[in-house]
C-alpha cells in the first residue's frame, strides 16, 4: 500500500492538485489531505483505486519511499494512418524542444498523398526543420534542396524512418500493399543519438541534389 508522502509525490509527478485526485478517485478533498498526512489510513477498495489511477498515467508505487513516472519506451501505431500518428508524435514531441528537428530516412516525397503532405507543412509551421535521405536519380523533391541528400539505389530502400528529439520512428510497411500499416516508436535517448549520428554520417557523405521536378511544394 503506497504511503501518504508517495501519494503526495506521485501527485507531483504529473502536476495533479488535491482536487484533481479528489475527483479521479470520488474522495473529497479533505479525506485525500488527511490520507496523505497519514491521519486516515483508507479502505482496501480505495487504495486499489489510488493505485490504479496514477498507473494509468504511469505513475507507479516502488516499495514503501519510491515512486517513478515511466516512460513507454516502445508504442506502436496501427493502420492506414499509422504514419499520420507519428507525424502527430513529432508534434507533440518537438513542442517540448528549443530547436526541433525531424531526421527522414529513405522517403520518396512523390509516394506522399495529400494527407502526409498537409502534415508536412503543417511540421514546418511548428517550426521543426525537416531533413531527408532520399535516393539517386529522385528529382521529385518538394523541400529545398539543401534538405535533403542522395543515397546511392543500391543502398536505397523505401522503409521510412524517423528520428525526433529523443524518439526513433520505424515504419513496417505492408508486403504486398506497401502501405505503412505499422509504426513502432522508440523513446530511447541513447539509441535516438546513435540513429542521428548515423543519420550525420551518411549526410556529411553524401551529396545533395541539384534538381526539383516537383509540380507541388511544401512551400508555395
Amino acid at each position: 500500500m503506497p504511503t501518504g508522502k508517495q501519494i503526495r509525490a506521485a501527485r507531483a509527478l504529473v502536476a495533479w492538485s488535491a482536487d484533481d485526485l479528489s475527483g479521479k478517485i470520488g474522495l473529497s478533498r479533505e479525506s485525500v489531505q488527511s490520507i496523505e498526512r497519514g491521519d486516515k489510513r483508507p479502505r482496501a477498495s480505495t487504495t486499489e483505486k489510488i493505485v490504479r489511477t496514477f498507473n494509468d498515467v504511469g505513475v507507479e508505487f516502488i516499495g514503501e519511499a519510491g515512486v517513478i513516472l515511466k516512460e513507454e519506451e516502445l508504442v506502436r501505431f496501427t493502420g492506414d494512418n499509422a504514419f499520420l500518428q507519428v507525424l502527430d508524435d513529432v508534434v507533440s514531441t518537438a513542442r517540448e524542444l528549443q530547436d526541433p528537428e525531424a531526421l527522414f530516412a529513405c522517403v520518396i516525397d512523390e509516394l506522399s498523398p495529400t494527407v502526409v503532405v498537409d502534415n508536412y507543412r503543417r511540421l514546418r509551421k511548428e517550426g521543426i526543420r525537416m531533413r531527408s535521405l532520399v535516393k539517386e536519380g529522385d528529382t521529385y523533391l518538394m523541400g529545398k534542396l539543401d534538405e535533403y541528400r542522395v543515397i546511392p539505389e543500391q543502398f536505397f530502400h523505401n522503409n521510412p524512418m524517423v528520428i525526433y528529439g529523443n524518439k526513433v520512428a520505424f515504419m513496417i510497411l505492408n508486403a504486398e500493399t506497401k502501405a505503412d500499416k505499422l509504426a513502432i516508436v522508440l523513446s530511447n535517448p541513447h539509441t535516438a543519438s546513435a540513429m542521428r549520428n548515423l543519420f550525420e554520417f551518411i549526410w556529411q557523405h553524401t551529396t545533395a541534389p541539384i534538381l526539383s521536378t516537383a509540380k507541388v511544394r511544401y512551400e508555395q
